[in-house]
């Protein structure tokens, strides 16, 4: 349990320069991308201070060009019902527009439908008016019989939802009731009880019933393998689909028929680049115009690029780390156990997120352009409870529940427990080096109670796939949340294997909870209750919280108009047609 023994020398030199300088000498001096390559892995390397968004610009637009933005990842599909990372969220709400959208700031705005519906006066019934100019890109008009193939292949009578598996499924079937169609431009949504969050959460943009209902009928089972799935023909957003030249970019191009007219740009280019140092060279440089997640140690570096306009505010979203606590879990049957056993699972769980200094995370790692993480709702949520279970970094009473929970050191320093030793692997994505570090710094700090963490970072697409498939130890990653502050589709036991569940988390009294929460329309009445899940979650420790991290986007100067803000950096993003860049280009 030796605090030094066996320390990558990288880090703690890393550890040195920092305690040696202030962060911003220490970017002056070295450089920013000389700095971070200095210590990447083996040493340094998961939704406002500089201002708000770009002024929207009314004179002098310019027609034509494009705009390359820059991403750490491939996408992983093209599909609204079963996307659940980012990469793949932000080319869809370029390609797909929604019956309803959101402001920066979280306000619901109409898109396809024509006005937000209220709740009807039983608190069920949602009436949805749509405009009849609105086609698809092949010319085909979108009507509600596209909103209805697009709910059946999630909660529906006509098809096998189950074999189709969309992750908002389990949630559908229990709380959506019906979804009818008056006429050819009506909608009629019913819940089966009041349910909060169903316009935020739950109102989908419409696939092409007559391009896509072929292929389901054909087989539901294989419908997440379709063509369409990765390139669709037919889209009905600012953008259509072009090409996707894998693990280097997917370009779009302007939807001449788009129903809030032709986009400014020509087209729009997601560059897939290595990391976050790439993302900050190729903006200096010209080859990117956007960089939506800029490395935090390059923030300050980024000043001093002419060429670029930094914007920064609270996300809606956290950076954390999850376990495998199911002892069922075929897959990893051993941490299963460590984590999740009812006896003292709980305890080891307290203990690591005692062991861990998240202070020092967010102002050494994330250089200060984070706050530690203090419940399981984001800053930006009006459900926030500080009245919550609190962790303060505290090795000795981490070692002291190690103790108290039967892990007990062996001969190499590492606990042993009925014959196992406590190690596992942690895995995040390559090329988010702030996440690439925090792994690292995680193994350091378990290491000195006497748990053996093996760092793995991995390519996005395998993440993706290994947190959905929970073939894992310990996940560490980041969630982009949304304006309503549910967290079903994170902890509600229904969707393990399905929604977010990565942990295999089961407690009735969640559940119980999370069903009270959304069926409460007032407002006030429900946070009280979100209270409680906030109170719960930060008891039971299912996934434990690190940092609030701040966005941090660089934008090309040549470029105007960028309106990103929290609630529609990865989701729909309505300004993008009224972007345009100054020199045409």
């Amino acid at each position: 349990m030796a605090a030094n023994d066996g320390r990558d020398p990288g880090f703690e030199q890393f550890e040195l320069f920092l305690d040696a300088w202030s962060r911003r000498d220490f970017i002056r001096r070295m450089g920013g991308a000389a700095a971070l390559a200095a210590f990447s892995i083996g040493g340094l390397e998961f939704l406002e201070a500089c201002g708000g968004n770009q002024t929207a610009q009314t004179q002098n637009v310019r027609k034509g060009g494009h705009v390359t933005e820059g991403s750490l990842s491939d996408p992983t599909t093209f599909d609204i019902i079963f996307s659940s990372d980012t990469a793949s969220n932000s080319l869809l709400g370029m390609m797909f527009a929604g019956l309803l959208d959101f402001r920066a700031d979280g306000t619901q705005i109409p898109m396809i439908a024509k006005e937000v519906p209220k709740v009807e006066s039983d608190q069920l019934t949602y009436r949805f008016n749509l405009r009849q100019d609105v086609k698809w890109s092949d010319g085909q008009p979108i009507t509600s019989d596209d909103v209805l193939f697009t709910y059946s292949l999630m909660a529906g009578s006509t098809y096998d939802y189950k074999a189709i598996n969309s992750r908002y499924w389990p949630d559908l079937e229990q709380y959506l009731d019906s979804v009818k169609a008056p006429d050819k431009y009506s909608v009629i949504m019913k819940t089966k009880v009041p349910y909060a969050p169903f316009l935020t959460n739950y109102v989908f943009a419409p696939l092409p019933k007559h391009v896509l209902e072929p292929v389901v009928q054909k087989s539901a089972a294989d419908f997440r393998k379709a063509d369409f799935n990765f390139a669709p023909t037919v889209v009905s957003g600012a953008f259509m689909f072009d090409r996707w030249d894998k693990s280097q970019q997917v370009v779009l191009k302007a939807n001449p028929g788009y129903f809030r007219g032709r986009p400014n740009l020509d087209s729009y280019v997601m560059k897939t680049v290595p990391d976050g140092v790439a993302i900050a060279n190729q903006l200096k440089t010209g080859e990117i115009d956007v960089g939506n997640g800029v490395e935090p140690s390059l923030w300050d570096d980024m000043a001093t690029a002419s060429n670029v306009s930094r914007t920064s505010f609270a996300q809606a979203g956290w950076d954390y780390y999850a376990y495998d606590m199911d002892p069922t879990n075929p897959k990893r049957p051993v941490t299963g156990k460590i984590f999740g056993d009812p006896a003292t699972g709980k305890t080891v769980r307290m203990a690591l997120y005692h062991a861990v200094d998240r202070q020092s995370l967010a102002d050494r790692v994330y250089f200060k352009q984070a706050d530690v993480a203090t419940t399981v709702e984001p800053p930006t949520s009006w459900a926030l409870s500080t009245n919550v279970t609190k962790y303060p970094y505290d090795p000795k009473k981490a070692a002291d529940l190690l103790d108290q929970a039967g892990w007990k050191p062996g001969p190499d320093g590492v606990r042993i427990k009925d014959g196992v030793r406590f190690s596992f692997e942690i895995i995040t994505n390559v090329g988010n080096k702030a996440r690439e570090t925090t792994i690292q710094v995680l193994a350091e700090s378990w290491k000195k109670i006497g748990v053996e963490a093996q760092p793995k970072p991995i390519q996005f697409t395998e993440y993706v796939k290994t947190s959905t498939t929970r073939d894992f130890d310990m996940v560490m990653g980041g969630i982009s949340a949304g304006v309503d502050p549910d967290l079903s589709q994170i902890y509600h036991s229904r969707v393990i294997g399905k929604g977010l569940n990565r942990m295999g988390y089961h407690s009735p009294q969640l559940d119980d909870m999370l069903d009270k929460a959304v069926q409460v329309l007032d407002q006030s009445k429900r946070k009280q209750i979100y209270a409680q899940v906030q109170q719960i979650l930060m008891d039971d420790l299912p996934a434990a919280m690190l940092v609030w991290p701040r966005a941090l986007v660089a934008v090309s100067k040549r470029v105007q108009n960028f309106g990103i803000g929290p609630f529609n950096r990865y989701q729909y993003r309505p300004w993008l047609k009224d972007v345009f860049v100054t020199d045409g280009k």
